[in-house]
């Protein structure tokens, strides 16, 4: 997804990295008949047996890849994956073969010749259906909530045989999640949220990231501007909508101080409170993928300072 936003931690040891995001090395056993998956792109591929050699394309895929303990089986990466990805991750991709890059298309020469049994993508990367020639299966990877993004762990996890590691992390983070909306549900207040992902492009309804707005006791008032998943506004729609926070996104070139500068956005609560925020890593809650705990938290910590989370 970090797509979106150019459009519009390193590991303390590996030992803690894998307490914390729950890696194990259960296996599951050889499938004893075909497996078949049905992707976000609603597309239905057959797997003859257990991916074994991966090439993941975008960071929230890489991200439920390591999560799941498959380095070892990823044999390729794009460049966007290596330049976005965030930490913990980041320290843990190190090694994978880089494909290069999949903006404007995919390198599909390096993925053929990284002999993949099983490409895992989001939707919208051109070149990819040139990758049925050489009869590659390809999962679409694109959730739209918290929710897909636990089918999408799932589908990894059956593609490759972790099934039963995805089950017990998605257990994991249904917990986690629970108890951070149980601290939520004790705030007081419920303020608006525009969240500028760089030239006024926002997030819109049916998103993951609007999702996890409402979960962090929040209204998204992008959600209210368009009905495109993510559109780009205009000022004068911002100020009208008249947040009470403004999130911005670093990585896509704007700063707290440009924010403020926008034409009539001096007159926005937001601004005139000196709510306008830059989150530490906008990569936690712009991918997708377990990620997206981190980023909650964050979000929470921004919008209710008082309530804790824990880390």
């Amino acid at each position: 997804m970090k797509k979106i936003v150019i459009a519009a931690l390193a590991l303390a040891t590996t030992t803690a990295a894998l307490s914390t995001f729950g890696h194990t090395s259960l296996a599951s056993p050889r499938p004893s008949k075909p497996i078949r998956l049905t992707d976000d792109a609603h597309h239905t591929i057959t797997l003859h047996h257990l991916a074994r050699r991966i090439v993941t394309i975008e960071p929230s895929n890489a991200e439920i890849a390591l999560t799941l303990g498959l380095k070892s089986s990823m044999v390729g990466a794009d460049q966007t994956t290596f330049t976005y990805i965030p930490a913990p991750w980041k320290q843990e991709i190190k090694g994978v073969p880089n494909i290069g890059a999949s903006y404007p298309a995919i390198n599909v020469e390096k993925i053929v010749a990284a002999k993949p049994d099983l490409v895992i993508a989001s939707q919208g990367e051109k070149g990819i259906s040139s990758l049925a020639h050489f009869h590659i299966p390809v999962l679409i990877l694109e959730p739209t909530s918290i929710q897909g993004m636990y089918h999408d762990m799932l589908l990894v996890g059956k593609a490759t045989g972790k099934t039963q590691v995805a089950k017990t992390l998605i257990q994991k983070y249904r917990r986690q999640i629970a108890a951070i909306e149980k601290s939520v549900s004790r705030a007081t207040t419920r303020p608006t949220v525009f969240y500028d992902l760089g030239g006024l492009y926002t997030v819109g309804p049916n998103t993951f990231l609007n999702a996890l707005i409402n979960m962090a006791g929040a209204r998204n008032v992008g959600a209210t501007m368009s009905k495109e998943p993510w559109p780009a506004v205009t000022a004068e729609q911002v100020v009208q909508a008249n947040p009470d926070v403004i999130l911005i996104d670093s990585s896509a070139g704007t700063s707290i101080s440009k924010e403020e500068q926008v034409s009539g956005f001096s007159a926005i609560r937001a601004v005139k409170s000196g709510h306008v925020y830059e989150l530490s890593n906008s990569s936690y809650v712009v991918e997708p993928s377990p990620a997206l705990i981190r980023g909650l938290k964050e979000l929470v910590g921004i919008l209710h300072p008082a309530i804790k989370t824990g880390k």
